[in-house]
């Protein structure tokens, strides 16, 4: 019987694992390429010169949003008769918002360096993709923050909650400063960036070491 509740916690932490690995990959990949020129002149070459960097980040990204989905559904169990209200309310704004934008992104991003047909890449195509994407990457960067914020409020009453809300307010403050990247070097980026997969990992170790030994009656206290 034992066995069979550690295996059962062991693939609900599974999810955030392989989330958590595939955004780390997808924010290390992005750092490895520099910024864009400022001269429109030369983004054409800037692409073409890291266009196999780019591609592979665009194909991990849509592999990651979409193990965030099985994730975040472990987050907040809906049939649970105390799940937390907040908890919920967080769970039901990540699949509104972060899900499609994170979709988005890898869209425009597979635009940059896949073929559409026949339609040329124009500089203003590429100045208006790059414009985009950083204005849904500061949206998603703030709506995380609240998110993973409310997540840790959520789960401050339970076993080890107080360490859950810590770790919660620690990556709030992180995605907050990401979310303004023009104002921070490519290096201090990508350690705020690397919040929400530390967090998800964080997550996926206290499903596995944690809440497997709460007795069943306890694992729906949540405010």
């Amino acid at each position: 019987m034992k066995e069979l509740v550690n295996k059962y916690y062991t693939q609900k932490g599974l999810p955030f694992f392989i989330a958590s690995l595939l955004f780390a990959i997808y924010d290390s990949l992005l750092y490895i390429v520099p910024p864009p020129p400022s001269e429109t002149s030369d983004l054409h070459s800037w692409i073409t010169e890291w266009k196999p960097y780019l591609q592979f980040a665009d194909e991990v990204l849509i592999f990651a949003t979409i193990s965030l989905l099985p994730a975040i559904y472990t987050l907040t169990n809906v049939r649970q008769k105390h799940e937390s209200k907040l908890s919920l309310y967080a769970s039901g704004l990540f699949y509104l918002f972060i899900i499609p934008l994170f979709v988005l992104v890898d869209l425009l991003l597979g635009r940059l360096v896949y073929p559409v047909n026949v339609y040329p890449l124009t500089v203003d195509t590429i100045v208006f993709i790059l414009s985009f994407i950083t204005g849904i990457m500061h949206m998603i960067s703030i709506i995380l923050a609240l998110l993973i914020l409310m997540y840790g409020v959520s789960y401050r009453k339970k076993t080890m909650g107080s360490l859950i809300l810590v770790a919660a307010i620690l990556g709030f403050g992180f995605q907050m400063i990401a979310s303004y990247p023009w104002f921070l070097t490519p290096g201090v980026l990508l350690v705020c960036q690397l919040s929400f997969p530390i967090w998800l990992l964080f997550i996926g170790i206290y499903l596995i070491k944690i809440e497997s030994r709460i007795p069943k009656k306890n694992q729906t206290e949540l405010n």
